[in-house]
This record gives structure tokens, C-alpha cells and sequence, in this order.
């Protein structure tokens, strides 16, 4: 049994332990207990894209994309926590951050025993990340005010860490670019709004995050380089969108197993209802979209992970296109096959005490979060007419 079975094995069995009883319960009570975090890192889930040398597995990206699958099978709201932590705000700090800026924040992250966050939507500003206003300008002591307002944060009201993405203007009052900082967010200047209340994925908190100059330290928060932000975004997006991805294959494999089950038992007209022919369209249709998802999921995966060993200059340049073209298509069948689960539960698929209920409502953000679906496709487009002949 390689490494990759075998962490697979034991997440199962913890997921089924610790999550798959307790998830409607965190939905209801719209929050997750701050305990899921280091219980996450300790069986190996945060570590699965980390070096051995800070305490990973480094079992690479189709295994994080197999047990990102998993985590969203029983519990949506878990994935977006942890992945906001460990991946939308671990992951740009393992790629660009310092020795100095990966012990402080990205270690304790990946232990589980601070909660990290990625602030880059504004009121104004979603997916033209362009238009940012939030704005860090250097004093002339070398400190750094960070001012403006992020939203639709995952893990706002409960993360001690945030990379925020802000114009920096340096001391001489030249601009300098988009560019990350990284922080605690426990200075004076940073206020959190209170949790809002979603359609779906009600467990994992989103909020908003106010600066008015909060010094939020010198150029050591600084993350990868003044006026990088924009590729840094850009790259964070990419493995964002693989992860919605595997979120939309969990969702899915979660659908086809809720109707399987019930279409076994439900009775109409004296047999199963699999045994009519309009039900079992349904579940054939169903089983369909977990195929081709996954197949398409797990061959970017492999794709992604070739190209992160590759030089700047030998990479991929449709691995963009692709994700989003992955984003759109998972997501798309997703909300499909949420569909017709419920469908399939008839009635009983309209109430809450079923789990296909919440899979329904969960899975709507999958075309929202990390750029709208008719964003991916600009994205798309964008890139096959520059590339292809």
C-alpha cells in the first residue's frame, strides 16, 4: 500500500468519526469548533503540499485533491475553513514567503494552531482584481498603514493571521503596485464584522475586514516582492480553482451515495423507486457527472504537478485556461447533480433533515468563489486566442 492509500484510508475513517455525525450540527449552530483545525493537521490533512522539512508529507497535488474530495463528501463548511487556512493563505506564503515569514505564520498554520485567512475581494472590487483600492503606504519611519476594506472573507471573524492584497505607495509617494502584506491581525486599525449570514456552507464563517492605518509592521510583511500581488493572485487562483473543483467531485460523490441509499429504500407503487425508469435516468445521469468530473479533476492535478517541477519559462501557459475550464465544469455539474438528488428524494429531498438539502444549498457557491463562472470564461477564451493558431 503506497502513502498516498494509506493517509486516504486513515482520513476516512477520521471523517467518519469526527465529522460525518457533527456536520448538520456545526451548519445549524453557523460555525465550526476551533478544535476541527488542529485535529485536521494532526491526522496529515494540512501537510499533504508541504515539505518534510516543516512537517509535511509532500504526497503532492492529486493526493490533496483526493482528500479535498473526501473532506467535502461529509462536510462542506470544513472544507472551506481549512482550505482557506492552510491553502488560500498557506499555500502563497510556502510558494513566496521568507525562512522568517514561513516559521512565524506558515508553520503554525500548518499545525493547526492559528487560523490563516486571504483578504483580495473588496465592495467594489471581485474578480477585476485591477480595481483594489485598499491602500499601503510607507511612513517615513519605514512603517507600513494599511487602510480600506476586504469582504466575503472565509475565516474573517476567526483567523489570527491575513495576507491582504493593497496598492503600495512607498515613502517617496511612488506607487508601487499591488503587492501582499502578510500580519496578525490583533493591531490596533483592524476591525472584523460580524459573520454573515449565507444560503449555504453556514459553518464556515465569511466576513469583513476594516484597516483605518493600522501599522501593520515594515517590510517584513511584505510577501514575495513589492508590486508582485497581481502573479501571486493569479497563481493563488489557480490551485483555488482546483480545489473548488474536488470540493464540486466530494458534492457529487455525496449526492450519488445519499440517492443510491434512498432510492433502495423508498417504495412507490410496490417496488423501489430505482426500478422505475424516470428515477433511474436520474441516478445514471448522476453517476455519469462523478465520472467525468472526476476524470477531468484528477488528470489537472497531475497536469499541475508536472508543471510546479517545471522552469518559469517550460510551464504550461493554458494551465490557466484549463483550471478555469475545470472550475466551470465541475462546478457546473455539481449544481446539476445537486439537482437531481434532491429530485430523486422527491419530497423528502425539500427537507432539511436530509442531507441532499444542505448538498443543494452548499454547492452554489462552487460557481461563485474564485471567480464566477462567466468569468472562467473570459479567462478561457482569453488565453486559447493568444496561444492557439
Amino acid at each position: 500500500m503506497d502513502w498516498t492509500t494509506e493517509f486516504l484510508k486513515t482520513f476516512k475513517n477520521f471523517c467518519e468519526k469526527e465529522i460525518k455525525d457533527k456536520a448538520e450540527e456545526w451548519d445549524n449552530e453557523g460555525s465550526l469548533p476551533i478544535e476541527i483545525f488542529p485535529a485536521l493537521a494532526n491526522i496529515g490533512y494540512f501537510g499533504l503540499l508541504a515539505p518534510e522539512e516543516y512537517g509535511g508529507s509532500n504526497l503532492g497535488a492529486l493526493a490533496g485533491v483526493k482528500a479535498m474530495e473526501m473532506l467535502s463528501e461529509y462536510c462542506g463548511s470544513t472544507f472551506f475553513s481549512a482550505s482557506a487556512s492552510f491553502g488560500l493563505f498557506g499555500e502563497p506564503l510556502r510558494n513566496f514567503g521568507t525562512n522568517e515569514q514561513i516559521l512565524k505564520y506558515y508553520i503554525p498554520v500548518l499545525e493547526g494552531n492559528k487560523i490563516g485567512c486571504l483578504g483580495i475581494t473588496e465592495p467594489q472590487s471581485g474578480s477585476d482584481v485591477s480595481a483594489i483600492t485598499t491602500s499601503a503606504k510607507q511612513l517615513q519611519d519605514g512603517s507600513i498603514s494599511l487602510s480600506g476594506q476586504k469582504t466575503y472573507i472565509t475565516n474573517s471573524s476567526i483567523a489570527d493571521f491575513a495576507i491582504i492584497l493593497a496598492r503600495y505607495t512607498n515613502s517617496n509617494g511612488e506607487d508601487k503596485g499591488l503587492t501582499h502584506f502578510l500580519f496578525e491581525l490583533d493591531k490596533p486599525g483592524i476591525n472584523r464584522g460580524k459573520p454573515m449570514k449565507k444560503l449555504g456552507l453556514k459553518a464556515s464563517v465569511t466576513g469583513e475586514l476594516f484597516f483605518d492605518q493600522a501599522i501593520i509592521g515594515k517590510e517584513e510583511c511584505i510577501l514575495g516582492g513589492i508590486g508582485k500581488g497581481f502573479r501571486q493572485t493569479m497563481m493563488t487562483f489557480n490551485e483555488e480553482r482546483l480545489s473548488i473543483a474536488a470540493y464540486s467531485l466530494g458534492v457529487l460523490n455525496a449526492c450519488l451515495k445519499e440517492s443510491i441509499s434512498f432510492a433502495r429504500t423508498r417504495k412507490s407503487f410496490g417496488i423501489p423507486i430505482y426500478q422505475h425508469q424516470a428515477v433511474s435516468g436520474m441516478i445514471a445521469e448522476l453517476y455519469t457527472k462523478v465520472e467525468s468530473v472526476r476524470s477531468f479533476t484528477y488528470r489537472i492535478a497531475e497536469e499541475m504537478e508536472i508543471d510546479l517541477r517545471k522552469e518559469r519559462k517550460d510551464k504550461d501557459a493554458e494551465l490557466g485556461a484549463k483550471c478555469s475550464a475545470l472550475k466551470l465544469f465541475a462546478s457546473v455539474q455539481a449544481r446539476e447533480g445537486t439537482n437531481l438528488a434532491v429530485q430523486i428524494h422527491g419530497g423528502a429531498g425539500f427537507m432539511e433533515e436530509y442531507k441532499v438539502a444542505r448538498l443543494y444549498r452548499d454547492i452554489r457557491l462552487a460557481e461563485i468563489g474564485g471567480g464566477t463562472s462567466e468569468i472562467q470564461k473570459s479567462i478561457i477564451t482569453g488565453t486559447i486566442m493568444k496561444i492557439k493558431s
